[in-house]
């Protein structure tokens, strides 16, 4: 199994004064500027998500995908489009043997594939992720599968988006899970999933470990928007339940971890200090809870099957005030009445979801 090795991120470092870059007034200097400067460091970070991508799910990426960047203007160019991001990340590999089944709404074939998971530096001084099902405008076939496959493994992709914190959004307005990929007469390149901004400095402790978590949880989608894309059967399914599969797994080996700690905290002779310094509720833990409140919001009963909100794992006692990840101290909320509650309210709301 694959894990996130801090060794061999612990050099990487984006800084505040990076964003300076985006403030050379020639455009054709700063591309230039920004593909020297900081393309090696996401190729790094592209590079440690891949190897994870492989530990979990069991596939080699570099067989079907190729690595996309912004800007990729030419040095020979004569003209050079001004930008406000980079992004370097993955998409599908063009296909020399066949046409995409994508289409335009021309009608005429997609050459390459619409679909992107990138690592998105912003102006702003902050990094995401960000997968964009829909680069350019598409065909409502191609939208209709992905609609319907996002419907039908729903229940299984709303733990995973919710662990890592991934929100849906079409433009700049927040929409409902299910109706994500729905709205064929608008532009649907407005649609996406992405992490929450990491604002700089971003290191390995600094942010850097859960980006890196949050783009290995969305490949199994662009694994699968890909496979439609080329008219072959998507293995999402088969790909969230690897995900479910390896969380579990690490989830027993940071309780062999503990139950070693324990022992060696115990002897006079060692000095170990606390290892448990997680920022979230551990992913075994994590379904345990969703599972036992039955997908259900404690707070206003609204259920992810149903309503397609993001459930999230919430601390009755927050660990601000000694909480602890006990199950008895934890329950599930949607996102909204998490943000609501807040660290300042102890309130058992499972109390209320049993009446």
């Amino acid at each position: 199994m694959a894990t996130i090795n801090p060794t061999s991120l612990k050099d990487l470092i984006f800084e505040p004064k990076d964003v300076e870059i985006f403030k050379i007034p020639d455009i054709k200097t700063r591309i230039a500027t920004v593909q020297n400067y900081f393309f090696p460091r996401l190729e790094i970070l592209l590079r440690r998500s891949i190897e994870l991508i492989q530990g979990i799910y069991g596939v080699n990426p570099y067989e079907r995908m190729t690595y996309v960047y912004c800007p990729s203007n030419r040095k020979s160019a004569r003209v050079n489009a001004d930008f406000d991001w980079v992004h370097i990340g993955l998409s599908g590999k063009r296909r020399t043997d066949r046409e995409l089944t994508i289409k335009r709404r021309d009608g005429k074939a997609f050459s390459f594939h619409p679909t992107y998971l990138t690592y998105n530096i912003e102006l702003s001084g902050a990094l995401s992720v960000e997968l964009m099902p829909f680069r350019q405008n598409v065909d409502s076939k191609f939208i209709a599968a992905v609609a319907d496959l996002y419907e039908q493994n729903f229940a299984a992709l709303s733990p995973i988006l919710g662990m890592n914190f991934i929100s849906h959004s079409r433009a700049e307005d927040f929409i409902d899970l299910k109706d994500a990929f729905i709205g064929e007469e608008e532009d649907v390149r407005g649609v996406l999933l992405f992490s929450p901004l990491r604002y700089f400095p971003v290191d390995v402790n600094r942010g850097m470990g859960e980006l890196i978590m949050a783009f290995a949880a969305l490949y199994p989608l662009l694994d699968s928007f890909i496979s439609i894309g080329e008219g072959e059967p998507p293995r999402l399914q088969e790909m969230l339940d690897k995900y479910k599969s390896w969380c579990l797994v690490s989830e027993l080996e940071a309780q062999d971890e503990d139950e070693e700690h324990t022992e060696l905290e115990s002897t006079d002779t060692l000095n170990v200090p606390e290892m448990d310094s997680y920022t979230f509720v551990r992913a075994g833990l994590w379904w345990s809870v969703l599972a036992r409140d039955n997908w259900t919001c404690c707070s206003c009963g609204r259920s992810s099957k149903e309503e397609g909100i993001t459930l999230e794992v919430d601390h009755i006692i927050p660990r601000s005030k000694g909480g602890t990840d006990d199950l008895d101290n934890l329950q599930t909320l949607c996102k909204k009445c998490n943000i609501g509650k807040s660290n300042k309210d102890m309130t058992d709301l499972r109390r209320n979801a049993e009446a």
